[in-house]
């Protein structure tokens, strides 16, 4: 019963496991429940979580063995403990990416508490004082309880051998002369175990594509055809191919070989004899082009003087064309001023008219206001 009323309910599974040399392994599973008086089970509509049970797991030893947690076994279970925290931390400094307001404890404060326990327990100096049997290897603990329980085995049968005898092993016994161990499963390990195991297979089956060969560029004249058959329909086929080597089927094939050499080789002289006629053809050929151009070949050298004097008149006379051409245009540009100029001087002339206009109307009012005046 705690501060708030609240009632722990603890129910205990033990699991029991006897070895042929009557040995037995005790587990107990403990999982508490508390009912507290504030326990609100009702339905909820706001975001606030309503109060219920508190459940966990946690683990001891059972009640009814009568045997005390030692100090070796406290000792190991801080220091597994601290070892869980400290990795607990680093996956939440991993993950997390920013602390919320609400958290009264943040990874870096996790952490930095965790180095201090494991300061404080390093700084007890247990390991010199418990002995060397409460050392456990922490990368493989496993390993070591396995050590530890072949080694009490062996203490244990020693014991049993010698029943007549009154000496007393040290290994840790119960109420009834029961040796007790605890049991840890690791099913990570045991997956990371697997996946090892499979990986070493496909490196050894790449290992054997690349001895034998896996694409058809690295097939021999006996693995070809095999492909898709199961592994007896392969091997059937390959001893009948090897079967077909003996003696008698050797000389077989060596006699049908030498008749279809000579075959071969009568075929061979045949088209020898067809290639040849075919370029005696060729080459009469080629010698009735060659005579008809030899009479053309005296004329070449001319020609190709006729061509260079040729040139320098081509030349002038793409010279002369680009000049017409110059001409050409500078005439329109002088035709198309001569028509700006000649707009421009009809309208300088008609203004002119009207300018003299205005100035002899101006002068005639001025010579009748002149006699007016003079009147």
């Amino acid at each position: 019963v705690c501060a708030c009323a609240c009632v722990c309910v603890r129910v205990c599974i033990c699991v029991c496991v006897r070895a042929c040399v009557y040995v037995r392994v005790c587990v107990c599973v403990c999982v508490y429940v508390r009912v507290c008086a504030c326990a609100d089970f009702s339905d909820r509509i706001s975001k606030s979580r309503r109060v219920g049970y508190e459940s966990g797991e946690f683990e001891l030893l059972a009640e009814g063995c009568g045997v005390k947690e030692t100090p070796q076994q406290k000792y190991q279970r801080l220091v597994n403990e601290i070892h869980e925290l400290c990795q607990d931390v680093e996956h939440i400094q991993v993950t997390t990416k920013e602390s919320s307001s609400e958290e009264r404890l943040t990874p870096v404060a996790l952490a930095q508490q965790a180095a201090q326990l494991k300061q404080q327990l390093v700084s007890a100096h247990l390991d010199s004082l418990l002995g060397p049997n409460a050392h456990i290897n922490l990368t493989d603990p496993d390993g070591a309880l396995a050590k530890r329980l072949l080694t009490q085995l062996e203490v244990a049968r020693g014991v049993r051998s010698g029943a007549g005898a009154e000496s007393k092993t040290a290994a840790p016994k119960g109420p009834d002369g029961v040796i007790l161990y605890e049991l840890h499963s690791r099913p990570e390990q045991e997956k990371f175990t697997e996946s090892a195991k499979v990986a070493e297979l496909e490196r050894r089956l790449a290992e054997l594509e690349t001895a034998l060969g896996s694409g058809s560029e690295k097939q021999g004249p006996l693995s070809s055809g095999v492909q898709g058959a199961s592994l007896m329909d392969t091997i059937e086929l390959l001893q009948a191919r090897v079967g077909a080597l003996d003696a008698a089927t050797l000389d077989q094939v060596e006699a049908r070989l030498q008749s279809v050499l000579g075959k071969m080789n009568e075929i061979a002289k045949h088209k020898a004899a067809i290639e040849d006629a075919e370029t005696q053809n060729k080459v009469s050929q080629l010698y009735d082009v060659v005579q008809k151009w030899d009479a053309m070949a005296t004329s070449l050298p001319q020609l190709l003087q006729r061509l260079l004097a040729i040139r320098e008149l081509h030349e002038q006379a793409m010279q002369f064309g680009q000049l017409l051409t110059h001409l050409d245009t500078t005439q329109q540009m002088i035709n198309n001023s001569l028509k700006d100029n000649s707009t421009l001087l009809t309208q300088v002339q008609q203004t002119m008219k009207e300018n003299l206009l205005a100035v002899e109307e101006n002068f005639s009012a001025l010579d009748q206001r002149m006699k007016k005046l003079s009147k």
